[in-house]
């Protein structure tokens, strides 16, 4: 459970005796207290007072802590506001909620609140001293974007759960990945690369620190012995078919060593000449097995990246999957880091700091 401590409004005013233009002290009171309306979910007016430079003649008003300068709503009701959308509710349905709680807000004004608290967010978490990461796990997901298609690089510490950076990079653009990847890891001292089969990862760190996730890569190999055995039944390839549902039962099983075990190998040296139709297949199956089987992680804790995934569907995906999609790419990578400040540190989210 996490406790969100949300802004408070003041009672009293504090006067603010520095200029705001020449930024000099000994500004003099110019008014007497004033009350004005303002939008809350406690209280229906605030104090304020004009204050009066004695050196430039610049004038500014001072209100009670809680009420930003021109706004008409406390930053109590516009942290309620972001947390609603972050919790799921739409603009619109903010709009629709902020009646019953007799305060005013529009669709637009929501989404200016959770934008500015997303950049907020993101300056404070690379404002953090970086710590430094064991095993970088790196995935891609297309950002769904109004009326385009954009891709998002997500960089997780794997052991800890813990977003580390968003970049707007697809990963077909292996330049750019290969780039960003050894730029985040040189920044955090990465000793292990973790990412999926796709061959745009390949050679950014030397062999035996980059290894490959294993839920991904059984998943994609049960997939295709799948396919290959639907295949050979239906040509009537008993022997072959029984071949594949081992290859499948061998695959499940933990593999805990770093050498192929003995069942896989036999299969591998059974079909190492079939060069012709589905037996072929099967062939270049078993060899691919046998080149990436070194490759998969050996830690003694989750050899997976679905620590990243997980991430990025906690971050990004659970709410784009409910919209039309967002429509900047800055917007895209705000709400990532508003999304894990949300989540808190040791179970407290301090919303003052981004509202």
């Amino acid at each position: 459970m996490i406790r969100y401590v949300i802004p408070s409004v003041g009672s009293s005013i504090k006067l603010e005796r520095h200029c705001p233009h020449c930024v000099r002290f000994g500004g003099n009171i110019h008014s007497s207290i004033h009350y004005r309306a303002i939008s809350d979910v406690k209280i229906r007016s605030v104090p304020q007072r004009r204050m009066r430079c004695p050196f430039c003649g610049t004038t500014w008003t001072t209100s009670a802590n809680g009420v930003t300068d021109g706004k008409q709503r406390t930053d109590r009701l516009v942290a309620i506001g972001v947390v609603l959308y972050m919790f799921g509710l739409s603009y619109r349905a903010i709009e629709k909620f902020l009646p019953l709680l007799e305060c005013r807000g529009s669709k637009s004004t929501a989404e200016r609140d959770v934008d500015r608290a997303g950049r907020k967010a993101r300056d404070l978490h690379f404002a953090a001293p970086r710590m430094r990461v064991r095993v970088l796990g790196v995935d891609g997901t297309g950002a769904r974007m109004a009326g385009r298609n954009a891709g998002l690089l997500f960089f997780v510490d794997t052991d800890r759960g813990k977003l580390i950076s968003v970049e707007p990079v697809n990963e077909r653009d292996a330049d750019k990945v290969r780039k960003h990847v050894w730029r985040v890891m040189c920044q955090v001292g990465a000793e292990q690369l973790r990412t999926d089969e796709l061959h745009v990862y390949d050679k950014i760190v030397p062999e035996g620190f980059h290894t490959i996730c294993l839920a991904h890569w059984r998943k994609s190999k049960i997939k295709r012995a799948n396919e290959i055995y639907r295949q050979l039944k239906s040509e009537g390839m008993q022997f072959e078919s029984d071949d594949m549902v081992r290859l499948v039962e061998l695959l499940k099983l933990d593999p805990g060593s770093p050498t192929l075990p003995e069942g896989i190998e036999k299969l591998v040296r059974r079909y190492i000449n079939c060069h012709k139709g589905v037996l072929w297949k099967v062939n270049q199956l078993l060899q691919h097995i046998e080149r990436t089987w070194d490759r998969l992680s050996n830690d003694a804790g989750d050899r997976t990246n679905n620590a990243t995934e997980r991430l990025i569907g906690l971050d990004y995906k659970i709410r784009v999957g409910s919209m039309r999609g967002i429509k900047a790419v800055g917007k895209a990578l705000s709400h990532c880091y508003l999304s894990e400040y949300l989540r808190g540190d040791n179970g407290v989210c301090d919303l003052r700091k981004v509202v």
